[in-house]
This record gives C-alpha cells, structure tokens and sequence, in this order.
C-alpha cells in the first residue's frame, strides 16, 4: 500500500501554515486547512478557496469536545470536498487536520477513512496532519503500521 504522509507537531506550532506555505508553491494538488482566524477556527477548501467558519457560537448543529463547538454544516462540506478529491487526478489530497474528533467517527469522518482505504486507488499522495500526542492513536486507527512517512517541507 502506498504510504500516507504525516505532519505532526504540538498544538498551535505553526502546522498549517507551515503546509498553506508548501501547498502554494506546488501545482495539482487539493485538500482542506483548519486554519486559526482571529481565535477561530476555519475550513478552507484549496483548489476553490473557500473560506467556511467551523468553530462556532451556535449551540445547534453542532459538534462538541471541550470547551469548542463546530458546524456540522461546515463538516459536511468539508467531507464532501475532500471525497469529490477522490475523483481528481492530483499529485497531493491535504487533510488538515485528523484529531481526536476523527478518530472518534466524527469531524471529518467517514471521508478520512474512505480516502486512507482507497489511496492506492488514486494518483495523489496524500498528507494528514496530526498532532503529536495523538500520533499512535492515529496510525492504529487507520492500521498504518508501518505504511507512513513523517512529511517535512523543507525535504519536498
């Protein structure tokens, strides 16, 4: 099986915008951010530039862990987007980021596991961002063994 490349690192580090700044140096590629706006954080979708607020106020439709709560709209059109990926012939799929909510069966799920599942079906190289302290708990989930590689930028 092809490998999945993983960007890891403590919480608020700069990971993606380390990877925004990789991403925008490179062609055929696609995928979503969680960028941190103003305390807030959003889904941006690569290839269409679309900016969706994800945490939110609302008390409804929601999905919740801690203190934070996220539109399931914006989760339902983030999973849409990065399936609709599945069907483009890419050199990179960006799925920022897989966390606790993911590995629970929500978030970004069930997109994230259809895509791991499937990637040797389709061209793309495909990068996950982790966070540090759930790394393990990432690569058993996804029964990924040894079938990773930890990414870095500056190596590409």
């Amino acid at each position: 099986m092809k490998p999945i490349y993983i960007l890891s690192g403590k919480i608020q580090t700069g990971k993606t915008t380390q990877l925004m700044y990789w991403a925008a140096s490179q062609k055929n590629i696609d995928g979503v951010f969680q960028p941190v706006i103003n305390d807030k954080r959003f889904i941006y979708h690569l290839s269409s530039r679309t900016l969706k607020q994800l945490e939110t106020d609302q008390k409804k439709n929601v999905t919740s862990i801690g203190k934070f709560n996220f539109s399931n709209a914006a989760f339902e059109w983030a999973r849409n987007v990065l399936l609709d990926c599945l069907e483009k012939d890419l050199d990179w799929l960006i799925i920022d980021e897989v966390g606790p909510l993911e590995l629970e069966g929500k978030g970004l799920e069930p997109a994230v596991s259809k895509i791991i599942s499937e990637r040797d079906k389709i061209k793309a190289k495909i990068i996950c961002v982790v966070r540090d302290k759930i790394l393990e708990k990432f690569l058993i989930h996804y029964k990924l063994n040894e079938n990773f590689e930890m990414f870095n930028t500056a190596q590409i």
